[in-house]
């Protein structure tokens, strides 16, 4: 558990990584991303949140972006973006965006091209565009969500506080529980939240991403993957299921060592 300190301190991190992220051009969009990012998935605080993103039972990235998809026309820019109203998916919907542009799952020109009619082919105005369709508007929401989680953290910065305080989505499935007992509380976490686990499939998702095989055969180990992550952040894992479909999986030792890695986290 952190500290009042700590979460400051990582409250302070993120607004500073989503500002780099803001300010971004052509030259620093690529890096920027990846730092913030990659804070989201390891920090010790934000890792939590990012479990919690990543499980908003509504938020299918998928069926979302197909339908954006089927808007569009022949001309660039002729797909409209929308989110659902509901702030919470919204918020994981642009969050998986950010990680699917960062991976290459979603391609940055094709998704510029698609959905921003800009009269230019300056990639910093494409950049810019993304940030106040995509990036601004995420930061925002998140950021009226931290303000929640600094007004209540304790003035001595040394207290610990309860893994409670950090959660933020409220529809997220396999949140943290907490149990209660006379005057001793005991704080758990379920195995699926586990921010290693997530991490985990993160790398699982990129070294599949990178590998040398036609865009038919990464959709399919994509498609897995997801299946795979899904039962494993389920109440009660199916660890039978998942195996066989790790199986599924091109047989190359950086798969086989994460896949290793997530059945042993699981209990097997």
């Amino acid at each position: 558990m952190a500290t009042s300190g700590q979460i400051q301190r990582s409250i302070q991190r993120f607004v500073d990584y989503a500002n780099d992220l803001l300010r971004s051009d052509m030259n620093t969009f690529e890096d920027t991303l990846n730092v913030f990012l990659e804070f989201c998935v390891t920090d010790e605080v934000f890792s939590g949140i990012h479990a919690q993103l990543q499980s908003v039972p509504a938020a299918n990235f998928d069926e979302w972006y197909t339908c954006r998809r089927e808007t569009g026309g022949s001309m660039a820019g002729s797909c409209q973006l929308t989110f659902p109203t509901d702030p919470e998916i919204r918020m994981a919907l642009m969050y998986e965006l950010l990680r699917r542009i960062r991976d290459g799952r979603v391609g940055f020109h094709d998704f510029v091209l698609n959905f921003f009619a800009m009269g230019t082919n300056k990639i910093t105005a494409y950049v810019q565009a993304l940030n106040d369709a995509i990036t601004r508007p995420l930061v925002r929401e998140l950021g009226y969500r931290l303000q929640d989680i600094s007004d209540q953290l304790p003035a001595d910065r040394r207290e610990v506080v309860s893994p409670a305080t950090i959660q933020i989505i409220h529809q997220a499935t396999n949140v943290i529980q907490q149990l209660a007992s006379g005057s001793n509380i005991t704080q758990t976490a379920s195995q699926n939240l586990n921010p290693e686990l997530f991490r985990l499939f993160d790398d699982l998702e990129k070294v599949i991403s990178a590998l040398e095989t036609g865009k038919a055969e990464k959709e399919e180990y994509a498609e897995v993957i997801s299946s795979a992550k899904e039962l494993a952040t389920a109440e009660r894992p199916k660890i039978g299921t998942i195996k066989a479909l790790f199986a599924a999986l091109p047989p190359v030792a950086s798969v086989l060592s994460i896949t290793a890695s997530i059945l042993k986290l699981l209990g097997m």
